[in-house]
């Protein structure tokens, strides 16, 4: 995607600010895809829904997820980095979905959207959240008995729907395996996309604020005059300030 202007930042800031976290995934991945309407993001896949919040994040100068994750088995609190564009590159090993058939049971399934995601995350506990998935996630199932739901599965299908789940949708959980320098135990981290999407959107808005507060106290300009001077023309007069108020 393009580069967004300074007007777009600060207004699909304005917008997002303040929602519960899946809404405010919705709104970035809007301005990441102003052509896509509200339903058709709110139908997408979490990943390809994320693969829109990773371009967002590239578009503002974000080449990469600069994550810390602690350590399992000592604590440590460890830095790494995941590339944007290995992350997308992984999101296009996607597959087709595909009916799992194992031990007997054959189970039709689609990928988890953001819907999924916001009532999995109302449950009480991670097993709940697992079997709501499954119930608004498979289509149909029947074993050898007949007609099951998704929840009553066996846990051997259960995890074997899952993994299909994640071939499908690569970029739905990004995990990353990481080894700590103080122990060299290696584990693997989660790294929450539309967080980072989120934070860099907002570093970009803070930015803009100041530097709209700085030249209009100074020159008495308004908003729209300050962002139109474009990014060269204004850090030239935010030198020229700093200069006056050595």
């Amino acid at each position: 995607m393009r580069g967004l202007s300074d007007e777009t930042t600060l207004e699909l800031w304005e917008r997002a600010r303040g929602l519960p976290e899946s809404a405010r995934a919705l709104v970035l991945a809007a301005g990441a895809d102003p052509e896509a309407a509200p339903e058709e993001l709110a139908r997408l896949p979490l990943g390809r829904r994320d693969a829109r919040l990773l371009e967002l994040h590239r578009s503002l100068g974000g080449a990469s997820l600069d994550a810390t994750a602690s350590c399992p088995a000592c604590g440590e609190t460890v830095e790494f980095e995941a590339g944007v564009d290995a992350l997308l590159a992984r999101g296009a090993e996607a597959v087709a979905p595909a009916p799992v058939e194992r031990e007997g049971f054959r189970v039709e399934w689609r990928p988890p959207d953001s819907s999924d995601l916001e009532a999995a995350a109302a449950a009480c506990s991670a097993e709940g959240a697992e079997r709501l998935l499954l119930e608004r996630c498979v289509l149909s199932a029947s074993g050898p008995g007949g007609p099951v739901t998704g929840a009553a599965l066996p846990a051997a299908v259960r995890t074997a729907v899952a993994d299909a789940m994640a071939e499908a949708d690569p970029l739905a959980e990004v995990l990353v395996e990481v080894t700590c320098p103080a122990c060299e135990t290696e584990f693997v981290a989660d790294v929450p996309v539309a967080a980072f999407a989120w934070a860099r959107l907002r570093a970009s808005a803070d930015r803009l604020v100041r530097e709209v507060d700085t030249l209009a106290r100074v020159y008495g300009w308004s908003e729209p005059e300050v962002l139109a001077l474009g990014e060269r023309r204004r850090a030239a007069y935010l030198r020229l300030v700093r200069e006056e108020a050595r």
